[in-house]
Protein backbone atom coordinates (compact mmCIF):
# COMPACT_ATOMS: atom_id res chain seq x y z
CA UNK A 1 0.00 0.00 0.00
CA UNK A 2 1.57 3.41 -0.82
CA UNK A 3 0.06 6.32 1.39
CA UNK A 4 0.34 10.17 0.04
CA UNK A 5 0.79 12.24 4.19
CA UNK A 6 0.27 15.41 2.16
CA UNK A 7 2.29 18.07 3.14
CA UNK A 8 1.87 21.83 2.41
CA UNK A 9 3.91 24.92 3.56
CA UNK A 10 2.83 25.81 7.16
CA UNK A 11 1.90 21.99 8.24
CA UNK A 12 1.61 20.69 11.40
CA UNK A 13 4.60 18.72 12.40
CA UNK A 14 2.35 16.09 14.27
CA UNK A 15 0.40 15.52 11.75
CA UNK A 16 2.79 14.78 8.83
CA UNK A 17 5.77 13.03 10.76
CA UNK A 18 3.56 11.06 13.17
CA UNK A 19 1.20 9.31 10.62
CA UNK A 20 4.32 8.62 8.26
CA UNK A 21 6.38 6.92 10.82
CA UNK A 22 3.12 5.16 12.29
CA UNK A 23 2.14 3.95 8.75
CA UNK A 24 5.93 3.21 7.70
CA UNK A 25 5.98 0.97 10.94
CA UNK A 26 4.15 -1.54 8.28
CA UNK A 27 6.84 -1.44 5.65
CA UNK A 28 7.27 -5.31 6.43
CA UNK A 29 3.43 -6.11 5.21
CA UNK A 30 4.50 -3.83 2.22
CA UNK A 31 3.05 -0.27 3.47
CA UNK A 32 5.37 2.72 2.32
CA UNK A 33 4.38 6.75 3.37
CA UNK A 34 5.66 9.19 1.65
CA UNK A 35 5.54 13.15 2.72
CA UNK A 36 4.08 14.39 -0.30
CA UNK A 37 4.02 18.35 -1.50
CA UNK A 38 3.49 20.54 -4.24
CA UNK A 39 7.20 21.87 -4.22
CA UNK A 40 10.12 20.18 -3.22
CA UNK A 41 10.70 21.62 0.51
CA UNK A 42 7.85 22.86 2.57
CA UNK A 43 8.68 24.17 5.93
CA UNK A 44 6.18 23.91 8.73
CA UNK A 45 4.67 26.10 11.54
CA UNK A 46 7.77 26.20 13.33
CA UNK A 47 10.06 26.87 10.71
CA UNK A 48 10.89 23.05 10.43
CA UNK A 49 12.16 22.68 6.58
CA UNK A 50 11.80 19.03 4.58
CA UNK A 51 12.17 17.95 1.59
CA UNK A 52 9.48 16.12 -0.29
CA UNK A 53 9.46 12.47 -0.44
CA UNK A 54 6.83 12.48 -3.65
CA UNK A 55 5.60 15.69 -5.89
CA UNK A 56 1.92 16.13 -5.35
CA UNK A 57 1.14 14.07 -8.59
CA UNK A 58 1.70 11.25 -6.49
CA UNK A 59 -1.25 11.78 -4.60
CA UNK A 60 -3.70 10.47 -7.48
CA UNK A 61 -1.63 7.24 -7.89
CA UNK A 62 -1.54 6.51 -4.23
CA UNK A 63 -3.68 3.85 -2.29
CA UNK A 64 -4.13 6.19 0.25
CA UNK A 65 -4.34 9.57 0.77
CA UNK A 66 -3.82 11.53 4.30
CA UNK A 67 -4.33 15.28 4.34
CA UNK A 68 -2.58 17.37 6.90
CA UNK A 69 -3.53 20.28 9.08
CA UNK A 70 -1.51 23.34 9.43
CA UNK A 71 -1.66 27.08 9.83
CA UNK A 72 -2.07 28.03 5.51
CA UNK A 73 -4.67 25.35 5.26
CA UNK A 74 -7.25 28.54 4.63
CA UNK A 75 -4.81 29.71 1.92
CA UNK A 76 -4.28 26.66 0.61
CA UNK A 77 -8.19 25.62 0.34
CA UNK A 78 -8.76 29.41 -1.77
CA UNK A 79 -5.98 28.11 -4.14
CA UNK A 80 -8.08 26.88 -7.50
CA UNK A 81 -5.07 25.59 -8.92
CA UNK A 82 -3.35 23.97 -5.87
CA UNK A 83 -6.94 22.14 -5.36
CA UNK A 84 -7.20 21.49 -9.38
CA UNK A 85 -3.81 18.89 -8.77
CA UNK A 86 -5.36 17.39 -6.49
CA UNK A 87 -7.44 14.63 -8.54
CA UNK A 88 -8.49 11.83 -5.84
CA UNK A 89 -10.56 9.08 -6.17
CA UNK A 90 -12.76 7.75 -3.34
CA UNK A 91 -14.16 4.51 -5.18
CA UNK A 92 -10.12 3.37 -5.61
CA UNK A 93 -7.90 4.98 -2.48
CA UNK A 94 -8.95 5.40 1.11
CA UNK A 95 -9.22 8.97 1.92
CA UNK A 96 -8.73 10.94 4.87
CA UNK A 97 -7.29 14.34 6.44
CA UNK A 98 -6.30 15.56 9.84
CA UNK A 99 -7.46 18.38 11.76
CA UNK A 100 -8.21 21.66 9.55
CA UNK A 101 -6.88 19.42 6.60
CA UNK A 102 -10.68 18.45 6.46
CA UNK A 103 -11.52 21.76 4.79
CA UNK A 104 -9.28 20.54 1.75
CA UNK A 105 -11.58 17.70 1.42
CA UNK A 106 -14.95 19.88 1.74
CA UNK A 107 -13.38 22.04 -1.22
CA UNK A 108 -12.53 19.05 -2.86
CA UNK A 109 -16.24 18.07 -2.82
CA UNK A 110 -15.10 14.60 -0.57
CA UNK A 111 -16.50 15.07 2.47
CA UNK A 112 -19.77 12.72 2.87
CA UNK A 113 -18.82 10.81 0.36
CA UNK A 114 -18.21 6.75 1.67
CA UNK A 115 -17.80 4.65 -0.93
CA UNK A 116 -17.65 0.19 0.29
CA UNK A 117 -14.13 0.14 2.04
CA UNK A 118 -12.01 -1.96 0.11
CA UNK A 119 -10.92 -5.50 2.01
Amino acid sequence: MQIAVLTFDGFNELDSFIAAAILNRMKPKGWRAHITSPTPEVTSMNGVTVQRQKPLEFAAEADAVIIGSGIRTREIAADQALLAQLTLDPARQLIGAQCSGTLLLAKLGLVGIFPPAPI
